[in-house]
C-alpha cells in the first residue's frame, strides 16, 4: 500500500471521527435548547431571536456534518443557504446588505440549478 492511500484512508477516518463528534454535539445543544425553551414558553421572558438564531445555527451545523460525510456541491450549496438565510434573519440588516443577501441566495439557487449536473454511476 503506497503512503498515498494510507494518507487518504488516514484523512477518511479523521473526517469520519470529527463529523461524528460533531453530530454528538449538534444533538447535545439541541436536547440543551429544548430543555430552556419548554419552561419560557408560557412565561414573559421567552426571547424568540435567541431561540431562532440558536436553531439556525444548529441547522447550519447538522448541514455542515452532512457535508463532511457526503462530498459532493450540493452540501456545500445549502450550507452557504443556511448561513445566508441564518444571517438575515437573525442580524438586523440594513436595507442594501438585505438586498445583496438575497441576491445572493438567488444566485446560489440559480447555480444549483443550471451549474451541477449529475453523475451518473453505472452499475
Amino acid at each position: 500500500m503506497t503512503l498515498q492511500k494510507i494518507m487518504q484512508k488516514m484523512t477518511s477516518y479523521v473526517e469520519l471521527v470529527l463529523s461524528v463528534f460533531l453530530l454528538l454535539v449538534v444533538v447535545a445543544l439541541t436536547v440543551r435548547l429544548i430543555t430552556q425553551s419548554v419552561p419560557q414558553l408560557w412565561s414573559q421572558q421567552m426571547d424568540v431571536m435567541y431561540y431562532l438564531e440558536s436553531a439556525m445555527t444548529l441547522a447550519i451545523g447538522i448541514e455542515f456534518v452532512k457535508m463532511l460525510y457526503t462530498h459532493t456541491p450540493e452540501t456545500i450549496i445549502e450550507i452557504l443557504l443556511f448561513a445566508i438565510s441564518r444571517q438575515m434573519i437573525v442580524e438586523h440588516l440594513s436595507t442594501t446588505e438585505t438586498i445583496l443577501g438575497v441576491g445572493a441566495i438567488a444566485g446560489l439557487f440559480a447555480v444549483r440549478k443550471y451549474l451541477f449536473c449529475e453523475i451518473r454511476k453505472e452499475t
